[in-house]
């Protein structure tokens, strides 16, 4: 009952807060000082007229008032229809389902290159935490917690791309092109992770099952990643879970510095050019990604309680 209970209130909620995205997409458009209808005809045509902007406007239905509008888009998105883009004429849906395979493996390997570099500089970070060489650890965690991923990735195309001709990300699909805005979109996130991964191995290595397993005569490194490791992992597994959301949104900006035909240069596109359907659909996904990845986090942290609730009881 209490899970089916949870479970309601979870669709409630993810119905709600799309619905309030939405609307808000709706009002910045109009308060914005661009009209779609103006910008697609200055695209088209160098010197349009009022009257055939008006005209443009009554055609994309972008004359009627805010409300119907809106009603109008509803009715239409229930029905998985989302308009046709301003720019090319096709849907909008349909673009955006071609474009979801090359960020769903860009986001997927940066996930995996966090969850690797967090454990690496986690683990440093706490076995070298009295030497001299923990404080360069802390000194590059905090230096590429503190570095944008956007910044990073423009240097590192600079660097690699421009300078070394190491790479050529122009005309390549291969797993290579996915994996330069993994990795900048990873190094962030990584560091953050891993220097918190330090914090919490450092209290969990306190605790009394840690100080028997000592009197025991256990070597500490299978104490660490035989014990403290696994319950520092469980503990950050929410967490890691809800930040897969801005890692989505972190790569909108980097797929259009590599040149990937991915959600983020879509967006970054339909934006630049004013294409209202474009918009109002990207910010309804991009609202949908966070709301799920919280989901998951939930429902994840809610796992671990139930499982901590039964072992204290055992």
């Amino acid at each position: 009952m209490m899970l089916s209970h949870r479970m309601v209130k979870g669709a409630v909620d993810i119905v709600f807060t799309l619905l309030v995205v939405s609307i808000l997409s709706f009002l910045l458009m109009r308060v914005s000082p661009i009209d779609p209808a103006e910008a697609f005809a200055i695209r088209n045509t160098l010197q349009p007229s009022s009257d055939m902007i008006a005209e443009l406007r009554k055609e994309l239905g972008l004359d009627g008032p805010l409300g119907v509008q809106y009603a109008t888009w509803l009715n239409h998105a229930l029905h998985f229809d989302f308009g046709k883009s301003l720019m090319n004429n096709k849907p909008v849906l349909d673009q955006f389902i071609a474009t979801i395979p090359f960020t769903f493996r860009i986001v997927a390997l940066s996930a995996v290159l966090q969850a690797v570099g967090a454990i690496i500089l986690g683990c440093a970070g706490y076995m070298l935490r009295h030497r001299w060489s923990g404080v360069v650890v802390r000194v590059i965690t905090i230096a590429c917690i503190s570095i944008p991923g956007f910044y990073l990735a423009t240097v590192y195309l600079d660097i690699v791309a421009v300078k070394l001709h190491w790479i050529s990300v122009v005309g390549d699909e291969s797993l290579l092109k996915v994996w330069h805005p993994a990795f900048c979109l990873a190094v962030p996130m990584a560091a953050f992770y891993g220097r918190l991964l330090t914090g919490l191995l450092v209290k969990e290595m306190e605790e009394d099952y840690v100080m028997y397993a000592r009197c025991q005569g256990l070597n500490e490194n299978y104490i660490l990643f035989r014990h403290g490791m696994p319950h520092v992992l469980l503990a950050l597994l929410p967490n890691f879970m809800q930040s897969i959301g801005f890692t989505v949104a972190g790569a909108t900006i980097i797929e259009q510095i590599f040149s990937v035909p991915g959600i983020g240069n879509v967006i970054i596109t339909s934006v630049i050019n004013r294409d209202a359907p474009m918009i109002h659909f990207s910010i309804l996904l991009l609202a949908a990604v966070f709301m799920l990845t919280s989901r998951m986090s939930d429902a994840a942290r809610l796992w671990l309680n139930r499982d901590a609730i039964r072992g204290n009881r055992e």
